[in-house]
């Protein structure tokens, strides 16, 4: 059960996220702080945060180096758009670095704000790189089951959570999805040879 007092009562009149479900939020967790590698609530209750934030904390909460060096470099350059004719030192710093520990083909990185973004912008490019490619027809994602891209439309048609889908229909065209390779919820094709194995 979540936090008893208020709190959630004001997030369910002030708040709205993606994946909106009141039943959900009727017993969240308040979160009052973080402290690697866990979450503690205002009760102070801790809990074990094994999906680093939503996979965007991995070197872990409560680091003040990190806060410190936010810090300063929003004193100097809070902000700056990555347009060809807006470059920023940081940002040419960062991709050097980066580009540095990577297989050598992988030498010129595009930055973004969260997973969901990337993917928008990996499917993107896909499209164009088949249009300049003179097959436009090209265009098909395929996904897996259970696999989560994220929640913008496109991200949300390569996830394969159909409880994603429901409220947003029509999904972006394109986005195919195949059975993932997790034994637990698998289920073969009637017939086969794996179905056979399952039914012993």
């Amino acid at each position: 059960m979540g936090a008893s007092d208020d709190n959630v009562a004001r997030d369910q009149h002030s708040c709205c996220n993606s994946l909106h479900r009141r039943a959900a939020q009727q017993h969240a967790h308040v979160w009052e702080r973080r402290q690697e590698p866990c979450s503690t609530t205002k009760q102070g209750v801790s809990f074990l945060d094994a999906i680093a934030g939503l996979w965007n904390v991995v070197v872990g909460h409560g680091r003040q180096e990190l806060g410190v060096a936010a810090g300063a470099q929003m004193n100097q350059l809070a902000y700056a758009t990555a347009t060809p004719a807006a470059p920023n030192r940081p940002a040419i710093e960062l991709a050097e670095r980066l580009a540095a520990i990577c297989y050598p083909t992988h030498q010129s990185l595009l930055f973004h704000s969260g997973g969901a973004e990337a993917n928008e912008k990996r499917f993107k490019t896909a499209r164009y790189y088949w249009r300049r490619a003179g097959k436009p027809g090209k265009f098909k994602v395929i996904g897996r089951a259970w696999g989560y891209h994220g929640t913008t439309l496109a991200a949300m048609s390569a996830t394969g959570i159909t409880s994603y889908w429901p409220m947003f229909e029509p999904r972006t065209p394109g986005f195919l999805h195949i059975d993932s390779p997790y034994p637990y919820r698998f289920q073969p094709p009637a017939g086969t040879a794996a179905a056979t194995r399952a039914r012993r």
